[in-house]
């Protein structure tokens, strides 16, 4: 389902706004339920997930912003230019999660303080607050009277 999303990002498009927010869903609630259910994820996982998500916040915002967009305020749509951000996000944050669950499961001397499930926590946050980042700018450009946000993330 997101490799396909990723391939739609390819060719742009106009999508309604609560459309847009599936992504940053899927990958906020794909970190949260790795920080509950993964044993070892302490504090410093949780800690590095919001430092990421941050991060990402700003990152996704500037993308947005020059992303070209334009909106339809009276169908609360969001039209977008193709682009290969999303697919490229949605691979590498495959790709780093298999090789950090790789790492855990075969390596003998992983402890539960080890750096592989902080990153992995630093590399969830980031990547769903590019997402999330993005999908904020989109809310923001579709209220009444749209004004620059997020100028402290330049």
């Amino acid at each position: 389902m997101l490799v396909a999303r990723g391939m739609q990002a390819l060719k742009g498009g106009t999508t309604p706004l609560a459309k847009r927010g599936l992504m940053p869903a899927v990958f906020a609630g794909w970190g949260v339920l790795h920080l509950l259910t993964e044993r070892a994820a302490g504090w410093d996982t949780a800690m590095m997930w919001i430092v990421g998500a941050a991060l990402g916040a700003c990152i996704g915002a500037a993308l947005a912003k020059k992303s070209g967009m334009t909106v339809d305020r009276a169908r609360r749509t969001v039209t977008l230019p193709g682009s290969a951000i999303p697919l490229v996000l949605i691979l590498v944050t495959f790709a780093m999660k298999f090789w950090i669950g790789f790492e855990l499961a075969t390596a003998t001397n992983i402890g539960p303080d080890s750096m592989y499930i902080v990153l992995n926590g630093l590399v969830s946050g980031t990547v769903a607050g590019i997402f999330a980042g993005r999908f904020l700018i989109y809310w923001l450009a579709l209220r009444p009277s749209a004004t620059p946000a997020l100028s402290g993330c330049e």
